[in-house]
């Protein structure tokens, strides 16, 4: 019998080493829509922490991609100093 040995999939620390720009994407709006469901629960600390995750994503992303997801990030961004004042 051939002894198989399986190395453990490191998974990337950031976009660009992942090398596939649209996971990036898919990546980053999940992160917004998780976002959205904490502040939606009040979790503004919590959202605040998924928020600078997002924006490390970004600044990975090429230029074209960054227009993609720019208005979606802008939003949040809003959406999230709006609940702040509401918490505190």
């Amino acid at each position: 019998k051939k002894e198989v040995v399986r190395e453990k999939a490191e998974m990337p620390k950031t976009v660009s080493e992942a090398g596939i720009k649209i996971d990036g994407l898919r990546i980053i709006k999940g992160q917004i829509h998780k976002a959205h469901l904490e502040l939606m629960d009040f979790k503004t600390i919590e959202a605040k922490k998924t928020y600078i995750q997002i924006m490390k994503m970004y600044n990975e992303l090429d230029n074209e991609n960054k227009a993609r997801v720019y208005q979606d990030i802008k939003d949040l961004y809003y959406e999230r100093k709006s609940a702040d004042k509401f918490v505190k």
